[in-house]
């Protein structure tokens, strides 16, 4: 058995040295620049503030010009962190400009007038008792006002951002490429410094054009990711470097054409050097990272920076030359490192005293217990450490990316998730469920056929890929506030999911599993606190209890398969599959997963969406209601059967699932319970790692079609480990018994 690593091998410095194309990258990796990109840019904007309103204000009395130094270097970066940042919103921003006012006005608009209007009070607030601190503030009611409306403040980028957004969907109906002229017609004069332009209505007017630019050529953007190699990032930097030099030493700032040429340049460089910075994992984790938390930074970092000026400007221009010459090297990298981690963990603190009115629109995530969501949501981004749902950044992803809000007790979900809602989701669950490991053994590649790949969410949390969409549903609950529990129905292993992401979290859970539910499941769920009620062996029986439960109590159901949360995060780990198999330069061109109430493949065919994959199901025979239900065009009940797989005998097809399956599942295998058990035993031999019969299913089923001959690489996901002691016993007792008896035959 060889497992399929997504790091460098060792004696690597983890640098990609050679050219090759980014379209080498799985999807997954070029989606993880835009992240790379914008925890840079956080990074060098809070160096600049800390030069610029601090580090210059200080007494130096040296020999060398270092400070100048700093000083000229942040100049030379203007034209790379505003565009850039601006850039890469404008392509997250591309899908909403299609959705109605009332549904983008909210997530796109209202969100960011909000933290605007109410940081800037707080930023007031704080810079009254920092009166040194050069920059703009309000003295004045009057003053306040405007910089409310028109004449923004250092937070205009929020601002800037609900403008940008209003604006590019009034002009919907005019031709981009006269909307895209007249930005950059705007930015050239502004820069020119032809327009009056106080506050930072400078940088309002330049920078539209590079939002409206991510925005219209979105797939240009995309595919100039696609294409990066390392010499385009030495040809992108000479270009940056030497135009922003050049302008410098003729002090061509305000040539007309001149800064606006430096930045696209810029933003040119920097979504290369993105791209290529996600082959140096050392360097892409940590950025990717930050990126995904820039909102809090951005809206503390001056205020704490305002702190830091008010009590050390006076001492550090007291120090002597030596002591001086130490604190004007090192001291705007320390300082900006500083200020990055108490940011963080301000807002962590926040959060975790539940202040998060302070980074979400109130109200947005209310209602959480309607009957029929309104319309897509957005969480942002989870804390690192408890994993409670973050604000959503300036920069977060297009709305489309973020899933619906949660089923509330009253009625059943009817928004299905997309493929977007998939990548969102995984990005979402980083960090708070185990990135389990991809398998590989060259014996069960020659037994199928074809190279097999298998992502062993037996080892994930709780013992199975359950976890992923019952943290994400619960976590949405806890995080919109209301309730004080969950509950759920399952035959096992989405109770289990549910109780621990429900522990985490905090809340009660209620789990409702058939009378027939194997005892170690019962005993998992009640470990992680569960209150389990056993009732009859069909899932309308255990639905009607759940539903009753949740009248009384007002407990949300978090259902096991017809729940976007839940289908989106399953889908995550084929995701990681998918992902993970390009890393390692073989590609998927099926993808197996068996199937209950068919969220977890329903989930596999979003993530696969857009590649060459083919998707297949595995049901146990006799419970084969999605296999039947494609052929009947509806959804058709069946009676369950007896089986191994004790997870995969729902009596029909979640209604979300086979909305999705019916157009994109390729076919459903069949497989009987002595296919089933040949499986467990070649997992258990070949594998080293215990699956429970239900995630057999889907090595069984790629037994059936790996002898087609149709694939190359077929990649398998092992949904769960949560075997019971006497199946496992039985399992390889028999396969035992028959080696030993054909052994004597043979003698």
């Amino acid at each position: 058995m060889t497992l399929i690593h997504t790091r460098p091998a060792a004696g690597s410095s983890g640098a990609d040295t050679g050219g090759n194309a980014a379209a080498a990258q799985p999807t997954g990796q070029r989606a993880e620049w835009a992240d790379v990109a914008k925890g840079a840019c956080i990074i060098l904007v809070v160096l600049w503030h800390v030069v610029v309103k601090h580090y210059l204000r200080i007494d130096w009395h040296l020999d060398v010009p270092l400070p100048g130094v700093w000083g000229k270097l942040g100049e030379q970066l203007l034209p790379l962190r505003m565009p850039l940042f601006f850039t890469i919103s404008g392509v997250f921003a591309a899908n909403a400009l299609a959705r109605p006012w009332r549904v983008a006005a909210r997530s796109r608009i209202a969100f960011f007038l909000y933290l605007y209007a109410l940081w800037l009070l707080i930023h007031t607030t704080v810079f009254a008792a920092a009166p040194g601190l050069p920059t703009d503030r309000a003295t004045s009611l009057s003053g306040l006002l405007e910089q409310l409306t028109v004449t923004p403040s250092n937070l205009w980028y929020l601002y800037a951002l609900a403008l940008y957004f209003t604006f590019a969907k009034a002009v919907r109906r005019i031709p981009w490429p006269v909307v895209l002229a007249a930005a950059a017609i705007l930015s050239m004069v502004t820069a020119a410094g032809l327009l009056a332009t106080p506050g930072n209505r400078g940088g309002l007017y330049q920078n539209l054009v590079f939002f409206l630019g991510g925005l219209y050529l979105k797939p240009y953007v995309q595919r100039w990711a696609a294409t990066a190699t390392n010499r385009r990032l030495l040809l992108t930097f000479v270009g940056y470097a030497g135009a922003a030099t050049a302008m410098a030493v003729a002090g061509a700032e305000q040539w007309f054409g001149v800064w606006l040429l430096v930045s696209i340049l810029a933003v040119a460089f920097g979504v290369t050097a993105a791209v290529r910075a996600t082959r140096w994992r050392r360097v892409a984790e940590p950025l990717s990272a930050l990126g995904r938390q820039t909102l809090p930074i951005y809206l503390i970092h001056m205020p704490l920076l305002a702190v830091v000026d008010r009590f050390l400007v006076g001492p550090l221009s007291e120090l002597g030359t030596a002591g001086q010459f130490v604190v004007a090297v090192e001291y705007p990298i320390v300082l900006t490192a500083v200020l990055l981690v108490v940011c963080l963990a301000v807002h962590h603190g926040l959060t975790a005293i539940h202040a998060n009115w302070l980074f979400a629109l109130p109200g947005r995530r209310r209602g959480a217990a309607s009957a029929r969501p309104t319309g897509p949501d957005r969480t942002g981004e989870p804390d690192s450490d408890k994993g409670v749902p973050m604000a959503p950044r300036p920069d977060d992803p297009d709305p489309t990316l973020v899933l619906p809000r949660p089923v509330g007790p009253a009625g059943p979900v009817t928004v299905p998730p997309t493929s977007a809602d998939v990548e969102a989701a995984a990005r979402w669950l980083s960090g708070q469920v185990v990135r389990t490991p991809v398998l590989h053994s060259p014996a069960l590649d020659r037994l199928v056929g074809a190279r097999v790949l298998v992502k062993a969410e037996n080892l994930q949390t709780g013992g199975s890929y359950k976890l992923r969409g019952a943290l994400l549903a619960v976590g949405r609950i806890a995080a919109a506030g209301g309730h004080t529990g969950v509950v759920a129905q399952s035959t096992g292993n989405h109770a289990v999911a549910v109780a621990i992401a429900a522990r985490r979290y905090g809340l009660a859970a209620t789990v409702v599993l058939p009378v027939d539910a194997a005892p170690g499941k019962i005993a998992r769920a009640e470990e992680a606190g569960a209150r389990v009620v056993l009732v009859g062996t069909t899932v309308e029986q255990r639905t009607a209890v759940a539903r009753r439960i949740s009248d009384s109590t007002g407990h949300p159901v978090i259902d096991a398969y017809d729940h976007p949360d839940v289908i989106a995060g399953q889908g995550s780990a084929s995701r990681e599959l998918i992902e993970e198999a390009e890393r390692a330069g073989t590609p998927l061109d099926a993808l197996v997963l068996p199937v209950g109430g068919g969220g977890g493949a329903a989930g596999a065919c979003l993530a696969a969406a857009g590649r060459p994959i083919e998707v297949y199901g595995v049901e146990p025979v006799g419970n084969d209601s999605l296999a039947r239900s494609l052929a009947a065009g509806r959804r058709v009940s069946v009676t369950p059967a007896p089986t191994l797989a004790d997870g995969l005998r729902p009596s029909c097809v979640g209604e979300l699932p086979f909305g999705i399956l019916r157009t994109a599942l390729s076919e459903v295998v069949r497989v009987d319970d002595d296919a089933i058990a040949d499986a467990f035993r070649l997992i258990l031999l070949h594998l080293k790692v215990l699956a429970e019969p239900s995630g057999a299913a889907s090595l069984a089923g790629a037994l059936r079609i790996g002898a087609t001959g149709a694939h190359r690489t077929i990649g398998i996901v092992l949904t769960g480990g949560n075997a019971e002691p006497d199946v496992v016993a039985r399992l390889t007792t028999e396969r035992l018994r028959e080696v030993t008896e054909a052994g004597g035959r043979a003698a």
